[in-house]
């Protein structure tokens, strides 16, 4: 097991879910699953193992709780683009920003959800439950891009395929980013965005019938790039 020693933070003895939920997404980003544990937790929060315990009974309900808060804060950041107005390839071309700046952003949990739940605890049969229902959030988010891909291939500018084909390279393009991508202790908000910029517009370039499109081009994503 890893023990955790760096820069465990002074928290005080008042350590909140969020604070816990932080820290072992970060252990589990850096060691692994199989290589986590309560204590490890613990002592990076600089907490005993009974507060985490009062929040927590095991790791595998810190990791389930690590996928939910990452796909809860993903879903509510996307879900009002995806149903607010304008063509597809505006609001697509928002969300896939918006995605990935929240990957890069908030690395350690969004990582740990990417890398997925089913190695670690399907064979848990008491894990099940809550396995359906994290695998249900993922494939509700998944779901907008498909209805926003579909409008899009309905409006022509989406080259016609089936949505929910497109959306697996869409959403690997965007997502491959928390397999390379490291955060760098003073790296800017603004380099992080170029990045962010970067891979949406590749993404999305993807999907275009016409490279050329104009309302792909006018979009605020394009136009970061064209500015």
């Amino acid at each position: 097991m890893v023990s955790a020693q760096q820069n465990p933070a002074e928290v005080g003895g008042g350590e909140s879910r969020e604070e816990i939920l932080q820290a072992a997404a970060e252990l589990f980003m850096e060691f692994g699953y199989a290589a986590t544990s309560i204590d490890a937790v613990a002592q990076r929060l600089g907490a005993t193992k009974g507060r985490i315990y009062h929040h927590y009974r095991s790791k595998a309900d810190l990791f389930f709780d690590v996928q939910v808060a990452a796909m809860t804060r993903l879903t509510d950041e996307i879900d009002p683009i995806a149903r607010g107005g304008g063509k597809a390839v505006e609001r697509l071309s928002a969300m896939a920003l918006r995605h990935t700046q929240i990957l890069l952003k908030e690395l350690p949990m969004q990582k740990v959800a990417v890398q997925g739940l089913e190695r670690h605890l399907l064979e848990a049969s008491a894990a099940a439950k809550r396995l359906r229902s994290v695998v249900k959030m993922r494939d509700d988010y998944e779901q907008m891009f498909v209805e926003v891909i579909d409008d899009g291939i309905r409006e022509r500018d989406f080259v016609d395929l089936p949505a929910r084909m497109l959306s697996k390279p869409f959403f690997g393009a965007l997502n491959w980013a928390t397999v390379w991508y490291s955060q760098r202790r003073l790296q800017s908000d603004a380099a992080i965005d170029d990045i962010a910029h970067t891979l949406a517009a590749y993404a999305l370039r993807g999907l275009l019938k016409d490279s050329n499109n104009e309302a792909a081009r006018a979009t605020p994503l394009f136009q970061y790039h064209l500015g």
